[in-house]
């Protein structure tokens, strides 16, 4: 009877855990939000450790932006490209994907979740 119990107490607790999450995300994805819109400009002066690779070419030929990812109890602040099929504003809510900058590959904006005000 006790172990019965247990593996419906783990059951419930799985299907509670499964619904947090978001079925629009997908399985190497991050949300975040828009906290700036890069211009080609600044990038060529100050850039991200991300970033810092980028041709000149690339920083002119793409948009750019801040994303201020959730993390534990504090933020992560991503530098992310955004696809010129995208229009970002400020705050809006994106997808990006791979969360973070690692082997020198640039997040991307993947979609906007939720527009801003």
């Amino acid at each position: 009877m006790v172990s019965k119990k247990r593996g419906f107490a783990g059951l419930s607790a799985l299907l509670i855990l499964a619904g947090c999450a978001d079925p629009r995300l997908g399985p190497n994805s991050k949300t975040g939000w828009v906290t700036e819109l890069y211009t080609p400009e600044k990038l060529q002066t100050n850039r991200s450790g991300c970033l810092a690779g980028l041709s000149p070419a690339q920083i002119a030929g793409h948009q750019y932006a801040e994303i201020t990812v959730p993390h534990l109890r504090s933020y992560r602040y991503v530098s992310a490209l955004v696809p010129d099929s995208i229009k970002l504003h400020l705050h809006d809510k994106v997808e990006i994907s791979p969360p973070f900058c690692k082997d020198g590959v640039v997040p991307e904006v993947v979609q906007i979740l939720k527009r801003s005000r």
